[in-house]
């Protein structure tokens, strides 16, 4: 019963502050439309893969093969993302940007392949630094650890692609609105002490209220008296009472 009436509250809430809601969703999304289409850049994302082993038949001697592919796997990993590699990366094309925060790693479980993934605003560049990333890094292992099988199947087919779309963002943003909406109208809610109905009277102090007063009735017009000029002149006056001068 209790939660019926909550959510009964809740409701009576929503409608009172219909207004409130309205408003502040449509600030929010607007907001969001002007930021989606003039602020926030399109992010996009080049991919670069890495092949470590060679994918060859099983033979007797497996086990050791597939323990010295996960030793190489974790290397190439941890090479990818040393300062090594990035500080050559930066160097090569002389831009100052941070690449820990751009370049992210994927490796499937028991898989020898390895994704360098490379956000960025431009295509170009995403493009480029995926794929001196992984031409670096494999350069680095079969020069200075002697390891001949890491290559990098996709060299020079690296297509970037757009990351999340106009009508995605739109959509998470017509949703969050929607949600500060209601959140500013129950923060008015919450602050507003007034009294809004009659049950909230016998709530407080415990006893049946036997009447009301309207106090939106129509204006109406009082009669002022001037003794000293024994005339009389009317006036429009919010008060419902009658003055005398």
């Amino acid at each position: 019963m209790d939660d019926r009436m909550n959510i009964k509250k809740f409701l009576q809430v929503l409608k009172r502050r219909f207004k409130t809601i309205t408003l502040t969703f449509l600030c929010f999304f607007l907001f969001t439309i002007i930021a989606c289409l003039f602020i926030i850049k399109p992010t996009y994302e080049a991919t670069s893969t890495i092949l470590v082993g060679k994918l060859e038949g099983t033979g007797a001697g497996q086990g050791a093969g597939q323990g010295e592919i996960n030793m190489l796997l974790a290397s190439t990993m941890d090479l990818l993302k040393s300062p090594i590699v990035l500080n050559e990366v930066k160097t090569k094309m002389n831009i100052t940007t941070d690449l820990e925060e751009e370049v992210s790693l994927q490796n499937n479980k028991n898989s020898q392949i390895i994704n360098i993934l490379v956000r960025d605003h431009d295509p170009d560049v995403a493009k480029e630094i995926a794929q001196n990333i992984s031409s670096t890094a494999v350069t680095f292992m079969m020069e200075s650890f002697n390891v001949g099988d890491v290559q990098v199947l996709n060299a020079t087919d690296i297509e970037p692609e757009e990351v999340g779309s106009l009508a995605l963002n739109l959509g998470i943003g017509f949703v969050v609105s929607m949600f500060l909406g209601v959140g500013v109208a129950m923060l008015r809610e919450d602050l507003d002490d007034a009294i809004k109905h009659s049950k909230e009277v016998e709530e407080l102090i415990g006893l049946p209220v036997l009447g009301t007063i309207n106090l939106k009735q129509k204006m109406r017009v009082p009669i002022l008296i001037d003794e000293r000029t024994q005339g009389r002149r009317t006036v429009k006056s919010k008060s419902r009472r009658e003055v005398r001068v």
